[in-house]
């Protein structure tokens, strides 16, 4: 309820700016979580960073910023081309998400003032105008989106995920022309696509983990290539810390295989694979050597020179110069597993 009652404050608030009167004081926003399903149902409820320094703006079209912006500087930047039009791109965004991310601290109006004073300070007539009014669309898409959360409420069923997810970017195409609605949110579409689909791929009863590892891998090589390595980070934390739980249980290579073609996708897996088969091969080697050079040193029919010797040879057999240099931490990691 508590939660129901922000947005409907919010809402409210959005609103009288927009009508252009005075608002109270409004509710911080609530942090979200960034589970799986998270960021499917958050991806426009999430306080914005403010820490990129990308621009310095004067002070005086900023006036007194509330407390928590100490030592941050304006994320995004505001351009225009030699004809005085605004660029659009993304990080205009960026620009509005900062200077509204104040909400709570102080009334909405004065936050919204401030980004409008920033604006015209930033820009040129006819682009300073066109932002101003994508500004406006913006309040009213955040308004509309308070509104839609409350009837798409966040739940675990994949259909109703996708419900809230189709709603959401109908009200983009209802607000914004094609460009800005791309420019703005298409990333933010794309990988929220990826993680619906992915989760439910993971939960199909038809596939096996290795029919699930394909649709993953196919699912995968469709992404933007500016999302490849942030979805398969997040993927590979997924992973460890999936692992860590399977190897507590007891689970076994072939459960293991299972995990990963599910979570990472059969190429991943694969890959997985040949990186455990090198670095056990490497552990044998390590192994091997450090059995050998304890025999040498435990040798009574050697001088502490000699067995020096002979301990610099046996590593230069077995090792190339590159694998010496980490040897010895090599027998460390070995010594420690081994208790």
């Amino acid at each position: 309820m508590k939660f129901i009652a922000a947005l409907f404050v919010l809402t409210l608030l959005i609103g009288i700016v927009m009508n252009g009167s005075a608002p109270p004081d409004s509710e911080p926003a609530q942090t979200q979580s960034r589970t799986e399903n998270d960021r499917i149902n958050t991806s426009e409820t999430r306080q914005p960073e403010r820490s990129a320094p990308i621009t310095r703006p004067r002070t005086d079209a900023l006036g007194r910023l509330p407390g928590s912006f100490g030592g941050t500087q304006v994320d995004g930047r505001l351009r225009a081309d030699a004809a005085g039009k605004l660029i659009i791109d993304a990080e205009i965004r960026r620009v509005f998400d900062y200077f509204l991310a104040s909400i709570g601290e102080e009334p909405l109006e004065t936050s919204v003032n401030r980004l409008r004073r920033y604006i015209e300070a930033q820009l040129p007539a006819p682009a300073a105008g066109h932002a101003t009014q994508l500004l406006s669309q913006y309040l009213d898409y955040k308004r509309q989106l308070l509104m839609l959360e409350q009837q798409h409420m966040q739940q675990a069923d994949i259909d109703a995920m996708r419900n809230r997810l189709r709603a959401v970017q109908q009200l983009r195409a209802g607000i914004f022309d094609d460009l800005v609605h791309q420019t703005f949110f298409g990333l933010d579409e794309a990988a929220d696509r990826f993680m619906l689909e992915r989760l439910a791929i993971r939960h199909d009863p038809s596939l096996d983990a290795s029919g699930k590892g394909a649709a993953l891998d196919r699912l995968r090589n469709n992404l933007p290539a500016e999302l490849q390595d942030p979805m398969a980070a997040q993927m590979q934390v997924q992973l460890r810390e999936q692992t860590r739980a399977l190897a507590a249980s007891g689970g076994n290579p072939t459960d293991l295989r299972q995990l990963r073609q599910q979570l990472v996708g059969n190429a991943a897996a694969a890959r997985l694979e040949q990186l455990d088969a090198k670095r056990q091969a490497w552990q044998a080697r390590v192994t091997a050597y450090r059995e050998e050079k304890l025999r040498i040193e435990r040798s009574r029919g050697l001088g502490q020179a000699d067995k020096r010797a002979a301990i610099s040879r046996l590593a230069t057999e077995r090792f190339t110069e590159h694998e010496r240099q980490r040897l010895q931490a090599a027998e460390q990691l070995v010594a420690a597993e081994r208790g």
